[in-house]
């Protein structure tokens, strides 16, 4: 069993300082996250649907203005929550994965209309 201080360190993009750029970031993420242990995909996994969820609603409310608050913009912001699900997918198909990929398909298609 993996300690909390693992875990977290397992969901962290990056712990250099300064921070390397946006996209080189969540690319390593994406790369070692279906490699991770099951218990850092558990809280990673979780942590995105968390955040998908928050987008999705806030989307309804704010359109695509929403977007302005992420460094990716809305693009590179969906690009990498779809590519967290296949990640998380070629390790695990769980139920917290594929309700993840339903909340990210529902972002997708709303952010398309």
């Amino acid at each position: 069993m993996l300690s909390v201080t693992a875990i977290v360190d397992g969901c962290t993009d990056s712990d250099e300082t300064p921070k390397p750029p946006w996209g080189q970031r969540k690319q390593a993420y994406i790369d070692r996250i279906s490699t991770a242990s099951a218990s850092v995909r558990l809280v990673s996994a979780a942590d995105k649907l968390y955040n998908a969820r928050s987008i999705l609603k806030d989307s309804r409310q704010l359109g695509d203005t929403v977007w302005e608050r992420f460094k990716g913009g809305k693009e590179g912001s969906l690009w990498y929550y779809r590519s967290l699900v296949e990640a998380f997918r070629k390790a695990e198909l769980t139920p917290i994965v594929e309700e993840l990929d339903r909340t990210v398909l529902e972002l997708e298609q709303f952010s398309e209309s």
